[in-house]
């Protein structure tokens, strides 16, 4: 299954249709930046001792609901719009 991600600037309204190793590629910075709050939010909610604290996988659990946070975690003038 080849899914496709419509992203749209906010500013310009230039859309454009990408698969996700395309846009992994092309918004690289963005997503960097949406994965680095996406972390810190969840670490945040963790508060247990370092000792008992699990390691997660906050990429995967980022990817899972990538429309939401690329589109709130990072400020950029480009959003997701559908992923179909």
């Amino acid at each position: 299954m080849n899914q496709k991600i419509i992203i749209k600037n906010k500013r310009t309204r230039e859309q454009l249709e990408l698969s996700l190793p395309e846009f992994k590629e092309k918004f690289k910075a963005e997503i960097t930046i949406a994965l680095d709050n996406f972390k810190a939010q969840e670490s945040r909610k963790n508060f247990l001792p370092p000792f008992i604290k699990s390691n997660n996988n906050f990429e995967s659990d980022f990817y899972f609901n990538l429309r939401w946070n690329f589109n709130n975690l990072q400020n950029s003038n480009w959003y997701i719009e559908r992923i179909h």
